[in-house]
């Protein structure tokens, strides 16, 4: 699933489809044998099960991958029929268009084919204070890492430690 730009695609046009539940890797196969050039971005993510732990690749956006169209007038509609596709997210009977500086920050961002965290999020392992909300002032250390960059916290709240899910912004590194 990773990033492949022909040069069919100068002045690219990216429009985001929706899939169907894990369905993205069939959806990608299948547009690219219509001849479409798509985008999956994929993060690294730790899975625990039966007490293993692996590292496997999941998409960025689950349920979503981007297409990129030579212009305005291309033809999208084939792709509403394509063996994977749930829709394409459209306003009224035209597709959204996305900006392309977006695509481009994120393909900036691969690494082997996958997107890396940004250098400034905080680790696992560190100590970080809450900034605002309901634990404003709450120190409490980063053990695991959540989707949609939240972070799992674990604090020590009424003499018990409790874990919490937080979103990485409301955090600062102590």
């Amino acid at each position: 699933m990773n990033c492949f730009v022909s040069e069919r695609c100068s002045d690219p046009i990216w429009i985001a489809v929706n899939t169907h539940p894990n369905r993205e890797r069939t959806a990608e196969f299948n547009l690219r044998n219509q001849g479409y050039d798509v985008y999956v971005p994929l993060i690294r993510k730790q899975i625990r099960h039966a007490r293993r732990v692996s590292d496997v690749l999941r998409p960025l956006f689950p349920g979503y991958l981007f297409v990129c169209l030579a212009s305005t007038q291309s033809r999208w509609r084939p792709i509403l029929s394509t063996v994977g596709v749930r829709s394409v997210v459209c306003t009224r009977d035209l597709p959204c268009i996305l900006p392309n500086q977006f695509l481009a920050d994120l393909m900036a961002r691969e690494k082997d084919g996958v997107v890396a965290r940004p250098a400034s999020s905080p680790r696992v392992g560190e100590s970080v204070r809450v900034g605002r909300g309901a634990f404003d002032g709450f120190v409490g250390k980063i053990i695991d890492l959540a989707e949609n960059d939240r972070l799992v916290v674990l604090m020590d709240f009424l003499n018990r430690p409790v874990r919490v899910k937080i979103s990485g912004d409301l955090l600062s590194v102590v």
